[in-house]
């Protein structure tokens, strides 16, 4: 339960909105009862009434009064049903977006390093149906469970009025539909509840798979199996979900037969009172029509604690992620960014949390302000990881990366990725326009600022044959536009950025060669007056650089 009280803790922000909610909820359900109850009541006495007068009896009974409180209240139940469910959605919406927005913020620190060991379906499925699952907090727990204690307490007392009998053998039944059921059917549904997560997630991260990887499949002829798998993996999916609405069912005729046990006890119970003469006509009508009322209080309840254990799972699938620690700590205070950009390796040393080997080995180099090297190697010598530790998305293991003198442990990392720009062969194009990407960069960047990066990158040609300029939409990961112009556009963001020291991870990796010779006449234009690192395994581009460095088996040599 720890982790569900977490996130209650962040609904405080929208706890005027949660509140209207309970309110109008209770005020609903209280006007549904009022309601019901007065027009028994209000039936049976003018039955009465009626009878008095044909046996010649004259009865005063103000028939105004009742049918005005009826029409108010059936008013008032419609306008609280329509105003209950618009705050209480509308504050589960708001809390919904504020742990989405709370959610990626986490995952800010956790990108270096430890993100990258994640599925990203299962982050999906953690991101929107594990956080939409948290709805159920709020709208099928909490306000159901605050408007049953309220109206189980009303009701009980205002039965206490008419039938202190009667109000305390429907009390009990109410305690045990609000209470016991639930605590059954939560023991009995766990297990399927939280099954039915993990199976859902687990349902997603194949199905975002098989669509990223559909290509493969079709030129291996693999979908049949694939969609098999997904085929019977839905089956178990269906049964679980069979078994959980089973349980459903059982609880919500459970709590039925309760209401109805407990209406044929009132029905006994307010017999014998009209017979010893302690309750009229009319006041019998209305006892036992607010017992039958009483229970719509309690119906939620079973099926909403049977389904607490997916809550309780959805949140602690969130907080497994955020919960991670991150690869780097931020210093208690860092320094302030120095005004150069020298750097400087002393014997650094790396390798990852789940190998044994170094990733990279004893490695000491200098690179001056406005110096440029190449590290060139075969995949997987550990070009990138020196790269990653110049960025400080690790800590190396053993010696030191300094930026002017300055460990880089002793700088906030905000700040020092203001020092970087990077351009590498998979800098992500995002579902949005040309413009929209290119400001990812900076925000508030100028149109003159805008035409001077997209002159820069050569981009200038290609937008001007567009219809729709910069608000060009590129599609998913800039599907609508080539590989080279998808480079293009990520060197003008690199343009945009202006950053002192650029960090080039195979930049022209997957272009032809046209393409990669204008894309390294661009960026040596733009890189006269600052710091380059590229890493590559081509030669193409060194012309660029002062020094080569080779790589292998994460030791560094100059060439």
């Amino acid at each position: 339960m720890k982790d569900v009280w977490f996130f209650l803790k962040l609904f405080k922000p929208h706890s005027l909105w949660l509140a209207g909610g309970i309110i109008l909820s209770l005020l609903t359900a209280l006007a549904s009862i009022a309601l019901l109850t007065l027009s028994g009541w209000f039936i049976s006495a003018s039955a009465i009434a009626g009878l008095a007068v044909l046996d010649g009896n004259v009865l005063a009974f103000n028939f105004m009064l009742p049918a005005a409180q009826i029409r108010a209240l059936a008013i008032t139940r419609t306008l609280g049903r329509y105003g209950e469910r618009l705050v209480t959605h509308e504050a589960t919406f708001r809390v919904l977006a504020g742990i989405r927005s709370w959610f990626f913020q986490q995952l800010i620190p956790l990108v270096p390093g430890r993100l990258p060991v994640m599925r990203s379906g299962d982050l999906l499925s953690r991101m929107t149906a594990d956080i939409d699952a948290l709805d159920a907090l709020y709208l099928r727990l909490l306000a159901p469970a605050i408007v049953a204690v309220f109206g189980v307490t009303a009701v009980t007392l205002f039965l206490a009025y008419y039938a202190p009998v009667i109000s305390l053998a429907t009390g009990m039944m109410l305690i045990i539909a609000s209470v016991f059921v639930p605590w059954v059917f939560n023991r009995l549904g766990r297990a399927g509840a939280e099954e039915i997560v993990v199976l859902a997630a687990n349902f997603r991260i194949r199905q975002i798979d098989m669509i990223q990887g559909l290509a493969d499949l079709i030129a291996n002829q693999a979908c049949g199996r694939f969609s098999g798998f997904l085929e019977q993996f839905s089956d178990v999916m269906i049964n679980t979900q069979r078994q959980n609405n089973r349980l459903s069912a059982i609880s919500l005729a459970l709590t039925l037969l309760l209401s109805q046990t407990t209406l044929l006890l009132a029905l006994a119970l307010a017999a014998l009172s009209f017979k010893e003469g302690l309750l009229s006509g009319s006041d019998l009508t209305l006892v036992v029509f607010c017992v039958i009322a009483a229970f719509e209080l309690v119906m939620p309840l079973p099926q909403a604690l049977q389904m607490l254990a997916k809550t309780q799972k959805a949140a602690q699938r969130i907080r497994q992620v955020t919960g991670m620690m991150p690869a780097i700590c931020q210093p208690k205070q860092a320094l302030a960014l120095p005004s150069r950009y020298d750097l400087q390796l002393n014997d650094v040393s790396f390798r990852y949390p789940d190998q044994q080997d170094w990733a990279v080995k004893n490695i000491s180099l200098t690179i001056p302000q406005g110096g440029k090297i190449a590290i060139v190697g075969a995949n997987g010598s550990g070009k990138t990881t020196l790269l990653h530790l110049i960025m400080r998305y690790y800590d190396p293991g053993q010696g030191r990366v300094l930026l002017a003198g300055h460990d880089l442990r002793h700088l906030d990392a905000d700040d020092l990725m203001t020092c970087f720009g990077v351009l590498s062969q998979r800098s992500q194009l995002f579902a949005a326009s040309i413009k929209e990407n290119l400001l990812i960069a900076k925000p508030d960047a100028s149109a003159t600022e805008l035409d001077t990066a997209i002159k820069a990158a050569g981009l200038e040609k290609f937008i001007s044959y567009l219809p729709e300029g910069l608000e060009t939409w590129v599609g998913e990961s800039g599907v609508k536009v080539s590989g080279g112009e998808a480079r293009r556009i990520a060197l003008a963001r690199l343009y945009l950025k202006n950053a002192p020291v650029l960090i080039l991870d195979e930049p022209t990796e997957g272009l032809d060669s046209d393409t990669e010779r204008n894309v390294f006449k661009a960026l040596a234009d733009f890189a006269r007056d600052k710091t380059v690192v590229m890493v590559t395994h081509r030669e193409a581009g060194l012309g660029l650089v002062d020094a080569v460095y080779g790589m292998e088996r994460g030791v560094l040599c100059k060439l």
